[in-house]
């Protein structure tokens, strides 16, 4: 989102979550510690991630006016991608305004646990065209070969320890095991930023939103501050299937952002 993720990306990793007092609510007492997430774990539920693609409108609102800012689809697919088995997650942005954008994004990823191979993002503004593409290694990502035009050609970030892509983190929150009182640390890399770092995810209660068809639907609040110490992003996940239903963000000039689902 606009609130640029970037603007706190590369911030230290979170510290880790001090020991339950004594004197705190058996219930306090009784909340696990945040799990760690590895690269190459296998997700609790990947299995409710179906190929398929959904649509969703990216909006900033502020002082009375909600404008519309693009609009998101982004498909998952299941191939075999030179004798290998992949998960591919494929982008379209379609901005809106005075300066209409395209920007395109397509990731390939191991089946099951979601270790990043490549990123492959093109932008097109004013007819300018910007490719950039990405390799993903445990210790560093670097320039993607074969990519013709790659700005990036010469990029290279290390890391202390794989990194999963934060560019698809809507899809890959739906596939951990939300619940109440669940947290988890993840290890994510937002191809082209300064640095990685480790982010804290947080179930923090749960809401009926309204569905399409009147009736509610039962909803897993998940929240992060990308290590920025301010308020914290909200998700809201469907319970029973983990499809990603919106966002709201809040920018330091007072706006909020949100991305909904369409379809």
């Amino acid at each position: 989102m606009k609130v640029s993720r970037r603007s706190v990306l590369g911030a230290a990793a979170m510290a880790p979550v001090a020991a339950m007092a004594k004197a705190a609510p058996a219930a306090a007492r009784a909340k696990a510690a945040p799990a760690t997430l590895k690269v190459g774990d296998r997700l609790a539920r990947f299995d409710l991630l179906k190929p398929g693609a959904h649509s969703y409108l990216r909006s900033r609102e502020k002082d009375g006016a909600h404008i519309a800012t693009d609009i998101w689809r982004r498909e998952v697919r299941f191939e075999t991608v030179d004798g290998v088995a992949k998960m591919r997650i494929l982008q379209r942005w379609d901005g809106t305004g005075a300066k209409p954008s395209l920007v395109t994004r397509d990731s390939l990823f191991e089946p099951g646990t979601w270790r990043p191979s490549t990123h492959l993002r093109i932008s097109t503004v004013d007819d300018k065209r910007t490719v950039e593409g990405f390799l993903f290694e445990p210790a560093r990502i670097t320039a993607m070969p074969g990519v013709a035009d790659n700005s990036r050609a010469d990029f290279t970030v290390s890391f202390d320890e794989p990194m999963f892509n934060f560019e698809t983190d809507m899809e890959m929150l739906g596939t951990l095991p939300l619940a109440a009182g669940y947290a988890v640390s993840i290890p994510f890399y937002h191809p082209g930023a300064p640095k990685p770092g480790r982010y804290l995810w947080t179930v923090a209660g749960d809401e009926r939103l309204p569905g399409p068809d009147g009736r509610a639907i039962d909803c897993w609040i998940v929240e992060c501050d990308y290590n920025s110490g301010g308020k914290p992003t909200r998700f809201w996940y469907a319970k029973r299937t983990q499809q990603f239903i919106k966002l709201e963000g809040h920018a330091p000039d007072g706006a909020i952002h949100r991305k909904t689902l369409l379809s």
